[in-house]
């Protein structure tokens, strides 16, 4: 069992992580960054609580470490991030997603494409629950991420980065969409 930590992860350890998901020792289904960051929301606000041995394998896709203390320090990190995003959606107006940004002729434009493949592969762990509540309020809860998956790599539209601003109050929104049936299941 790895450690819970309080400690939000800096900019230097999301391009840890980032670097290590895209290095030889992790395999080639492994995640980037964003893709995790959306998977990782996805599993923190689906709706069940997961055992991190059911996610952490296919993050890093079967990695190969060089020692004991590389493990520690990536599963770690890994580890630590998804105690970041769940502890953020549970709080108002703190989550906020893990983007790419690509940069071509004409600037800097974001692309959520690839936290949204994460997020839906994250959706795909409890297919069977998240089928049960297609429709209505979820599906309504859902509709920015099912929005910004129509697009293919980076847009500079206005409806693209509206849709990138809807996106934390999404993702929250679901997480406390699947936490109050939790509750209601259980009285």
């Amino acid at each position: 069992m790895l450690p819970v930590h309080s400690e939000s992860l800096s900019q230097s350890d999301l391009l840890r992580l980032d670097a290590f998901l895209h290095s030889p020792a992790c395999g080639r289904e492994a995640m980037g960054l964003s893709r995790a960051h959306g998977f990782l929301t996805a599993v923190a606000s689906g709706p069940e609580q997961l055992e991190p041995g059911e996610w952490l394998r296919l993050v890093f896709d079967e990695p190969v470490f060089e020692s004991g203390e590389q493990a520690e320090a990536m599963l770690g990190l890994a580890m630590r991030l998804y105690q970041e995003i769940e502890g953020t959606l549970g709080s108002a107006g703190d989550y906020r997603p893990v983007l790419d940004f690509v940069r071509d002729d004409n600037g800097v434009a974001v692309d959520a494409s690839a936290w949204c493949q994460g997020y839906f592969s994250g959706m795909s762990l409890c297919r069977e629950l998240w089928s049960m509540h297609a429709g209505g309020e979820l599906s309504h809860l859902l509709g920015p991420i099912y929005e910004l998956a129509r697009y293919r790599g980076a847009a500079r539209e206005g409806s693209h980065r509206r849709l990138c601003e809807q996106l934390p109050a999404s993702a929250a929104s679901v997480y406390r969409y699947w936490r109050e049936q939790e509750a209601q299941h259980a009285r």
